[in-house]
C-alpha cells in the first residue's frame, strides 16, 4: 500500500513555464487562493458544526488547542501544551503565551470554558458526547448545574487551567481538544451564563464571527456564492502571507474543471475522472493521497440465515478471492489504495509487520473453503450439508460497479452472491437498528483521526432490534482479545495515555482485525488535489490539508 505522498508528473512539462515559476528569493505577500467546491458552507459556529465543508471554513477562523500531524495523525500542541496526571484522569494545560485574538486580546483558559458551556446549552449540537466524561458537564447540560466542576482555572494565571474526567479516557486529548471549542468570551461569553439557555443557537455571531483566532477572519458571506475570509494581521503564529481565502461554491464537476483550467480557482479536490484530463494543464498540480476513510464489505458474522459468515476461514476465502486492484482500477480508475485492517497504513497506529496482505489468490481462496467443509457442486458452487455457499449482498447506488466485480469474482471461486442496490438511508436506517435484513453489505465508514476503533467493533455497539438498541457495530463481530486491546488503547487500568503504551494496544487490535477479517477492509479513495503551480508551500496528507496554510504564498 502506498504510505507516501504521491505526486503525479505531467506530461511533456512546459520548461520555459516552469523556470518562470521557480520560486522567488523570498515568498511574496498577498494575492487570493480560492477554493471550489459543490456544497455550501452552513455554519460558521464551531458548536453547530456537523458538515466537513463548514468545519473547513470555520477551521480558518477559529484555531485548536492540538494540532495533527498531516502525516502521522499523532497529536501535537497548537495554541496550549499539556501535560497528565498519573492517574490519567487530569489533563493540565498552558495556553501559548503570545496566542490572542484578532482584537488583541489574549486567548486565556476561559475561552474554552466558554466553548464547553456553550456546547452544553445548544440544543442543536451534536458535541455533547466528546465532553460526557468531563466532571460536572452531564449536569451543566441538563440544567442541574450552574458550572462545570472539572474545569478549574489558575487563579494566578489565566493561562493555566485543568479538566479533570470521571474516568482515563484517552481519545480525550483528541475528542474534548481536539475541536475549535476555544470561543472568543468576549463575543460568545453572554450566551454562556448560568442564565443563558440555548440562544446560542440563534446567535447573529455563528454566522457573522467578529473575532479569529486562526490565519484569517471573516470579510463577507454570500450564501450560496462564497465565503471570504482576509489575513489576520494578529494571528499569533504570524500573518499569513495570502490577502485572502475564499470558499467558492460551484455548480458540478464540470465547471470546478474548467474553473481549475481558467484559473479562476486556486484548488479543489476532483473526480477520478477528470484526473487524466487535469494532469496535462501545464498550469495545474495534481497532488494525490489517501483520503482518511474507507470503501468496504461487511459481514455478518452473527448472520442466522447465513452462519457460514461465522467461519473465520470463509471471511480469509473471501478476502483471498477478491482482486481489489481490479475494483480499485475499474471503480476508481486507480486512484485508491487497498486496505486489509481498518487504519490508514501512515498513522502512528498502524502495525508495521504481522499483516497478511491477503493478495488476490483464488486456489488459496479455495482451498480454505474446503477445510471449512465445503465441496463444489455440479453448478460450481461449494456446499455443505446441503446448502449452497450464498451471499445476500447489497450496497448503496455509489458503489454499484464495486457490487459487480464482488459477484464476478465470488462466482469464480464457486460462492454465488445475490446482489441488490439499496438506497444509503434505508440501508443506514436496518444496519444501525439492527435489523437481520442483510447477510453482506458494501458501505463506506469516515475513519476518525484518533485510531479508536471502539465505535466500529465494541460488543455494546452491536445493535439490538429487539431491544430497540442501535449501534455501529453492524456485523456483530467480537472477541475477548479484541475487547482487552480497545480497553487498553482508550480506557486503560495503569491510566497511561503515552503514545508509546497506545500504539501497542492498537497494533493488537488492527492484528486482530486483519486475522478475523470481520470486514473485507476494501479500500481507501484517494484525494486528488489540483492546484495551480504557482501556490507555494502546499503539502497535504491524509490528516490534513491546511495545516500549514500560514505558509502558502502565491508566485507572480
Amino acid at each position: 500500500m502506498a504510505t507516501a505522498l504521491i505526486v503525479a508528473t505531467c506530461t511533456a512539462p512546459d520548461l520555459r513555464q516552469e523556470a518562470s515559476l521557480r520560486p522567488s528569493a523570498s515568498p511574496v505577500v498577498g494575492g487570493r487562493f480560492v477554493e471550489g467546491g459543490f456544497s455550501d458552507v452552513r455554519t460558521l459556529q464551531p458548536v453547530l458544526l456537523n458538515d466537513a465543508i463548514s468545519a473547513n471554513v470555520a477551521g480558518r477562523i477559529y484555531e485548536s488547542l492540538v494540532r495533527v500531524d498531516p502525516r502521522t495523525g499523532e497529536i501535537k500542541p497548537n495554541l496550549g501544551s499539556w501535560s497528565v496526571s498519573t492517574d490519567g484522569r487530569t489533563y493540565t494545560w498552558e495556553i501559548a503565551r503570545t496566542a490572542s485574538w484578532s482584537d488583541g486580546k489574549p486567548i486565556v483558559a476561559n475561552d474554552l470554558l466558554t466553548g464547553i458551556t456553550l456546547v452544553a446549552k445548544s440544543k442543536r449540537t451534536v458535541w455533547k458526547p466528546n465532553f460526557a466524561d468531563v466532571l460536572g458537564f452531564p449536569e451543566l447540560a441538563s440544567g442541574t448545574a450552574g458550572s462545570l466542576t472539572g474545569f478549574r482555572i489558575d487563579p494566578t494565571d489565566q493561562k493555566k487551567f485543568s479538566v479533570t474526567f470521571g474516568r482515563v479516557f484517552c481519545p480525550a486529548l483528541m475528542n474534548a481538544f481536539g475541536g475549535n471549542f476555544v470561543l472568543p468570551t468576549q463575543v460568545f461569553g453572554r450566551y454562556a451564563t448560568a442564565e443563558s439557555r440555548d440562544e446560542i443557537d440563534v446567535a447573529p455571531e455563528n454566522d457573522a464571527p467578529t473575532v479569529a483566532s486562526g490565519p484569517f477572519k471573516l470579510g463577507e458571506w454570500k450564501k450560496g456564492d462564497q465565503v471570504v475570509l482576509e489575513r489576520n494581521a494578529n494571528y499569533w503564529r504570524g500573518a499569513p502571507l495570502l490577502d485572502q481565502y475564499v470558499y467558492k461554491v460551484v455548480a458540478d464537476s464540470t465547471v470546478l474543471a474548467q474553473g481549475l483550467k481558467s484559473g479562476r480557482l486556486t484548488y479543489a479536490t476532483i473526480e477520478a475522472k477528470d484526473h487524466d484530463e487535469l494532469v496535462k494543464v501545464p498550469a495545474l498540480r495534481v497532488t494525490e493521497y489517501p483520503q482518511l476513510s474507507e470503501s468496504y464489505i461487511g459481514w455478518n458474522v452473527k448472520s442466522p440465515a447465513l452462519p457460514a459468515l461465522g467461519d473465520k476461514r470463509i471471511r480469509q476465502a473471501l478476502a483471498y478471492g477478491l482482486d481489489l486492484d481490479l475494483v480499485i482500477g475499474t471503480a476508481l480508475l486507480g486512484h485508491g489504495t487497498k486496505l486489509v485492517t481498518q487504519v490508514p497504513t501512515a498513522s502512528w497506529a498502524a502495525p508495521r509487520s504481522g499483516l497478511e496482505p491477503y493478495a488476490f489468490d483464488r486456489a488459496k481462496a479455495e482451498g480454505l473453503i474446503r477445510a471449512a467443509g465445503y465441496a463444489k457442486g455440479a453448478d460450481g458452487i461449494y456446499e455443505k450439508e446441503g446448502r449452497p455457499l450464498a451471499i445476500s449482498l447489497v450496497a448503496n447506488e455509489s458503489r454499484d460497479r464495486f457490487l459487480q466485480i464482488v459477484v464476478e469474482q465470488y462466482r469464480a471461486i464457486g460462492v454465488r452472491v445475490a446482489a441488490r442496490v439499496e438506497t444509503f438511508e434505508l440501508m443506514a436506517d436496518q444496519l444501525q437498528t439492527g435489523s437481520q435484513a442483510f447477510q453482506a453489505w458494501i458501505l463506506g465508514w469516515t475513519l476518525p483521526v484518533d485510531p479508536d476503533p471502539y465505535t466500529f467493533w465494541s460488543a455494546s455497539g452491536i445493535p439490538d432490534a429487539k431491544a430497540r438498541k442501535t449501534g455501529y457495530n453492524f456485523g456483530s463481530f467480537t472477541s475477548p482479545e479484541l475487547e482487552q486491546a480497545m480497553t487498553d488503547g482508550r480506557t486503560p487500568a495503569n491510566g497511561d495515555c503515552s503514545l508509546a503504551a497506545r500504539k501497542k494496544a492498537y497494533e493488537a487490535v488492527y492484528r486482530i482485525l486483519n486475522d478475523e477479517q470481520p470486514y473485507n477492509f476494501g479500500y481507501s479513495p484517494n484525494v486528488i488535489a489540483v492546484t495551480q503551480r504557482s501556490l507555494r508551500e502546499f503539502a497535504p496528507d491524509t490528516f490534513g490539508t491546511y495545516w500549514n496554510i500560514e505558509k502558502w504564498w502565491l508566485q507572480p
